[in-house]
């Protein structure tokens, strides 16, 4: 077997132009320099062969039409698209009329960034493309896919196609893409030997398929009691739909709108917009998908009402679920075992939010502190789950404290930034995760359920976001619409 790397285009959709492999092939161990569709790979008897020669290789890049794309350009192109309605993903009698005779309404814009996954392995693939076969090794999230792309790139019938399923190393959602599988394929084919190619982590941080970036534009209208009697949220962002090829039904991304078109809540007049907007970055399924970014933004915005109103968020929420009673439960059970409304050690704060996705409904209530320099600390997390029926508690509880920490470590710290077209961050200097010491207790509680079972591998990270911002607000009174948290704007003197 040899070992490969491949070098890229840095900026998403271009293309090599030109290369020179001279030097490439004059490292020791270096066997093969050949052109794929994702650019030139360096084939070689080891890994450290391979990246020297691939820090040897000598490329001319046509960048394409993406060049000169940035962050801040992708946030005014939201922020103008915005401006006008988009296709209708849920629509609930007429919130725009309500709106418009409201005597008190609230608005707010929230945003969140692309995000990658950050799997502790990178990405990596091997593949032997024999005469009349093909076997491939991989940790795949997507067996069927894999046995797929081998007989696309090497004509065969299916049948031809063996996957050998590896461990996986982190996946959440990153592992169902094809990209590292083709590397491999692509290269055996081509030098005619099996070949493990491996990705670098700076690889894999610039060359990923990422959460999608959206823009928020939230209205809501509340009566003489602080009752909500209209919300209207449109959704602006990139595709995951259209990222596979597919269809948009009715200019709906189902993926985009979960979190959001379902929201839960007795609200009378109710409308839910999404206006896809490709940006020209690759996006894909990240852990619990559209609803760990919707959640964020629906569950701080119903904060904000509760705020609005007077009314303390827990019942606020509660007084709202009468038709949500799994929603309701797993609220009532988080805020009891977290002890809402009981008195906290000075500087603590909590917040609490509520989530539905991949068919189970989790709660969690964040308590916090906030240092003078703004550093948010989350020092205990209560979650309830409600996943139906269940067989292993052990792994219920293991799985929500995963997506605990996940969505912490996005909460905190995580935003993939675009400049001439290129991903600035590159390794977990510039895209943090949680540590150790920043680790809170977490307490999980299963609620009790008959019910048809549901996920655990998702729906800790929705909520989590959502509780820890609330609690912020609880502490500052300042609201976060826009993620990761930043503590330069929660310094105290």
């Amino acid at each position: 077997m040899l070992v490969a790397t491949v070098q890229r285009c840095p900026v998403f959709g271009g293309k090599v132009a030109s290369f020179d492999a001279t030097k490439a092939k004059a490292v020791k161990g270096v066997r093969h320099v050949v052109q794929i569709s994702s650019g030139v790979v360096v084939v070689a008897d080891s890994y450290w062969a391979a990246k020297k020669g691939r820090e040897a290789l000598r490329i001319t890049w046509d960048e394409g039409p993406n060049g000169q794309q940035s962050s801040a350009a992708i946030t005014q192109l939201y922020a103008e698209t915005a401006k006008q309605p988009g296709p209708v993903a849920r629509k609930e009698a007429d919130a725009e009329s309500t709106l418009a005779a409201a005597a008190k309404k609230v608005e707010a814009v929230y945003e969140v960034p692309f995000l990658a996954h950050a799997t502790m392995e990178p990405m990596n693939c091997t593949a032997h493309v024999r005469k009349n076969d093909c076997e491939i090794w991989v940790g795949t999230q997507n067996q069927t896919a894999t046995q797929d792309t081998g007989a696309r790139i090497t004509g065969f019938p299916l049948e031809a196609v063996k996957v050998n399923t590896m461990m996986l190393g982190g996946g959440f959602g990153r592992r169902g893409q094809q990209d590292f599988v083709a590397d491999a394929v692509e290269t055996s084919k081509a030098v005619n030997a099996p070949v493990k190619v491996i990705w670098s982590r700076e690889d894999d941080m610039q060359h990923g398929f990422y959460r999608p970036a959206t823009y928020n534009v939230l209205r809501a209208a509340l009566d003489e009691r602080g009752t909500p009697t209209a919300w209207a949220h449109r959704i602006v962002g990139p595709s995951i739909s259209a990222e596979r090829g597919q269809k948009l039904e009715n200019g709906i991304d189902p993926s985009m709108v979960e979190g959001a078109a379902n929201i839960p809540y007795a609200i009378p007049n109710l409308e839910v917009q999404y206006i896809y907007k490709n940006v020209g970055i690759p996006v894909g399924v990240w852990r619990s998908v559209g609803a760990s970014q919707n959640a964020f933004i629906t569950e701080s915005f119903i904060d904000e009402l509760a705020a609005a109103a007077g009314k303390d968020p827990f019942e606020f929420r509660r007084g709202l679920l009468t038709k949500a009673l799994r929603h309701k439960g797993v609220l009532e059970l988080a805020a009891e075992k977290a002890g809402w409304g009981t008195a906290l050690p000075p500087g603590r704060f909590r917040g609490i939010a509520v989530a539905f996705s991949y068919a189970s409904y989790a709660a969690e209530v964040a308590e916090i502190s906030i240092a003078k320099d703004g550093k948010v600390r989350v020092h205990r997390v209560v979650c309830a789950i409600d996943c139906g029926l269940y067989v292993n508690p052990d792994q219920v509880v293991a799985q929500m404290e995963g997506g605990i920490v996940y969505g912490l470590s996005a909460a905190l710290y995580g935003a993939i930034t675009i400049d001439k077209g290129r991903v600035q961050q590159s390794n977990f200097h510039d895209y943090p995760v949680l540590r150790i010491n920043e680790m809170p207790v977490v307490e999980v509680h299963i609620a009790p359920s008959k019910a048809a079972a549901g996920g655990i591998g998702e729906p800790a990270v929705p909520p989590l976001a959502p509780a820890v911002a609330n609690a912020i607000f609880a502490a500052t009174g300042k609201r976060i619409r826009k993620l990761p948290i930043r503590p330069e704007e929660l310094q105290s003197s």
